[in-house]
């Protein structure tokens, strides 16, 4: 049996990258497991100690790498 745990909001986590939804953390038998609450094949952390961090990392949104401006260069 799994017990499911709200993340306090003062504790910074990224939403999930699939749905938008703020993780929760699962509990199975010892291990934790940060996961997003509305569906279980979005991405969680591997099962051990609560690791935000991680996900974190999976879950940031990422800019695109473009140049804004092109910079002018004139023909020779």
């Amino acid at each position: 049996m799994s017990i499911i745990i709200q993340i306090q909001p003062n504790i910074f986590c990224e939403n999930c990258k699939e749905c938008g939804a703020r993780p929760v953390i699962e509990q199975i038998k010892d291990k934790f497991i940060v996961t997003c609450p509305n569906d279980k094949k979005h991405y969680k952390t591997k099962p051990g100690l609560i690791n935000v961090d991680d996900w974190n990392l999976k879950n940031r949104i990422q800019k695109p790498l473009i140049m804004t401006s092109i910079p002018a260069q004139k023909a020779s």
